[in-house]
């Protein structure tokens, strides 16, 4: 008999991620139609259709047995033939007959769906539930820490690190980590006095990133939750969207170089158990973390991987620059490759989350 906490798991990895592959299928249908693709089938989940219906577009809508993913068949193949063989087949709504651009843009309206859903989410918790917010007040100095040797004092407001304003705790904080045994001149608010303070942040390792970074001693005060109107709350997800793009981007890297601690990645298990802990937690947890994965789905599927929307994006680029497809043999392998280098991705990250989680 199964665990309730795997249930729980199975049950949010369902909530959470079924919801976030129909929209990115969604991006791909809306944007094929519009260009006279016709998509043949619009499936929901992968084996035995469950039910379904046909709608005025001629798509088969399938409900299927394993809820895990989905997928959207257009007409004709996403590999474009060299010799331009497709022109021949005068069939109405082939893939294959669409513009580069036109191609182009149904392929890559998967992941910007996904980015643009994620956006609207956060937007929507920023306006129902509210935006952390932390003041770059001092909340506490440990003593005989460069802070404290350098005269920074408890409720004092931090205005300025080296010229740069600084809005919030969180930007203080990056740039004192980036800033390990550099000077930095401080302006500072106490009461209504404006003071300049020299400050060196002494070398921390941090076991979590595995690298050494600054601290100066300081702690925040609480953060708070302040609900934002309408306009404010799409401002700030954009912005936020922005850069938790720019800290993907750094994770990747870090990735790529073998420089990852192994507990900053997650494979289909560990995504389970943080979306069974988001349904323990809370709409507003289901909420945020949908928002963190539908991001970051969209990016994934940016990657110019074959087999991914960005493999495809990145044939459809040479394509455009030498006036012609590379010959469809070579694109097979390349997807083949892409396909197998996926497959095996998978296994090891789900064999690393098996050591994580459950050794």
């Amino acid at each position: 008999m199964l665990d309730n906490s795997i249930l729980i798991s199975i049950l949010g990895f369902l909530i959470i991620l079924t919801p976030l592959v129909f929209i990115h299928e969604l991006g791909h249908y809306l944007i094929a139609i519009k260009n006279n693709v016709k998509v043949d089938i619009f499936s929901v989940g992968f084996g035995k259709e469950i039910f379904g219906f046909n709608d005025k577009n001629g798509t088969r809508w399938k409900f299927c047995i394993l809820p895990f993913g989905g997928y959207v068949k257009m007409k004709g193949e996403l590999l474009v033939d060299e010799k331009n063989e497709h022109i021949n087949d005068k069939s109405l709504g082939n893939f294959n007959q669409a513009s580069l651009i036109s191609r182009f843009f149904i392929v890559f309206s998967g992941p910007l769906a996904n980015i643009f859903f994620g956006v609207l989410l956060i937007s929507l918790l920023y306006s129902l539930n509210g935006r952390l917010d932390s003041k770059p007040v001092v909340g506490e100095v440990i003593k005989g820490s460069s802070a404290f040797i350098s005269g920074v004092a408890k409720n004092d407001i931090i205005l300025k690190v080296n010229e740069e304003n600084i809005n919030n705790f969180y930007e203080l904080r990056d740039i004192v980590q980036l800033n390990a045994n550099n000077q930095l001149e401080l302006t500072i608010q106490r009461s209504s006095e404006i003071l300049n303070l020299k400050i060196t942040p002494s070398p921390f390792y941090d076991k979590k990133s595995n690298k050494t970074v600054g601290r100066i001693g300081i702690l925040s005060g609480k953060p708070k939750l302040v609900k934002l109107n309408l306009f404010s709350s799409i401002y700030y997800s954009i912005i936020d969207t922005y850069t938790l793009t720019i800290q993907w981007v750094k994770g990747l890297w870090t990735l790529i170089t073998l420089q990852a601690n192994k507990n900053d990645v997650a494979g289909p298990i560990g995504i389970a158990k943080i979306s069974g802990d988001a349904l323990t937690n809370g709409f507003f947890s289901i909420i945020f973390l949908m928002a963190l994965l539908s991001i970051n789905l969209g990016l994934i599927n940016l990657l110019p991987i074959p087999g991914l929307d960005g493999g495809y994006i990145s044939l459809y680029f040479i394509e455009f620059l030498f006036g012609k497809p590379l010959p469809k043999s070579l694109q097979l392998k390349l997807m083949q490759f892409g396909i197998f280098f996926l497959i095996s991705l998978m296994i090891f990250i789900t064999l690393w989350d098996i050591k994580k989680w459950f050794v």
